[in-house]
């Protein structure tokens, strides 16, 4: 009862081919018999159902408002020094300078490429403007900005 939930919101499109394209690395590696699109339809399935069943969770008030932290994903990557403080500010928390430190080298010795290259929205095969219509109640509660395809 006294969790707390840092929720992170990103363009549901880009996390669906993301998703898919996890969802197909791992299955070729038990299995000749994977195909992105098949990946991507149940991505995008899930992920629809998931957001769907997160705004009715919280319509509930099955949680208290002030449990849960929305951060969004472009400003996480924009400014992600900014968005861990002010984690850990509505957490109550400090964020110690070690902390901060470790955090850093850490980013530093593993840095990440944003997925580039390991997967494309043209590789699902899904109609974008019917994925949007399904999301958008989602985005628009959010305020989760549509993104650049990949």
């Amino acid at each position: 009862p006294d969790a707390l939930i840092v929720q992170t919101h990103r363009d549901p499109l880009n996390v669906i081919s993301s998703i898919a394209a996890l969802t197909h690395h791992l299955r070729r590696m038990g299995s000749d018999e994977s195909d992105i699109t098949e990946c991507a339809a149940q991505s995008y399935e899930e992920i629809v159902v998931g957001l769907e069943r997160e705004m009715a969770w919280r319509d509930s008030g099955s949680v208290p408002v002030d449990r849960i932290i929305d951060v969004h994903y472009a400003d996480f990557i924009s400014d992600p020094w900014t968005t861990i403080g002010d984690i850990y500010t509505k957490l109550g928390r400090e964020l110690r300078p070690d902390t901060e430190v470790r955090m850093r080298e850490f980013l530093a010795a593993h840095p990440g490429d944003g997925g580039r290259g390991r997967y494309t929205w043209a590789d699902t095969g899904l109609d974008a403007g019917e994925v949007r219509d399904r999301v958008r109640a989602y985005q628009e509660r959010y305020a989760v900005p549509n993104e650049r395809l990949r």
